[in-house]
């Protein structure tokens, strides 16, 4: 568990998990537990990325603290785009990263999967129903 822990899951991790797993007994239930769910996971994390793969919720309360950090600027947010900061906190970027996806997500692209998948909050609907009595109330 500290391996995994501390260093998330790879092929390094895995093969030493595996091997620490070997020492237990042979009809050992945990033994056959861990070596089926590292197989599993180890599989999983070579198809999603070459990243190690998050095992220890720590990480991901870490990833959650420094969002909570970066909201807290604009306390007024509309938290459901907010949560798509999330994504960029995680790994590492590099310029040649960071130019892909600039070149790759078009305004309107953006735009319009907004639409589809982002609901409005409580905020958002009152903006929205509230700027044509403003208008109305400053021009008439």
């Amino acid at each position: 568990m500290e391996i995994l822990k501390n260093n998330g899951l790879d092929k390094t991790t895995y093969k030493q998990c595996f091997e620490l797993s070997r020492k237990l007994p042979r009809n050992s239930k945990v033994k056959k537990c861990l070596q089926t769910w590292l197989k599993k996971h180890f599989t999983l994390q070579k198809k999603l990325t070459s990243l190690p793969l998050l095992v220890s919720s720590d990480i991901i309360e870490s990833l959650f603290g420094n969002f909570k950090h970066i909201i807290e600027r604009s306390p007024q947010a509309d938290m459901n785009r907010t949560a798509l900061l999330i994504p960029a906190l995680c790994g590492k970027l590099t310029d040649t990263t960071v130019t892909q996806a600039l070149r790759k997500a078009s305004q309107t692209d953006i735009e319009a999967w907004e639409k589809q998948y982002i609901s409005y909050t409580v905020q958002k609907n009152r903006m929205h129903f509230s700027m044509p009595l403003i208008a109305d109330t400053v021009v008439g």
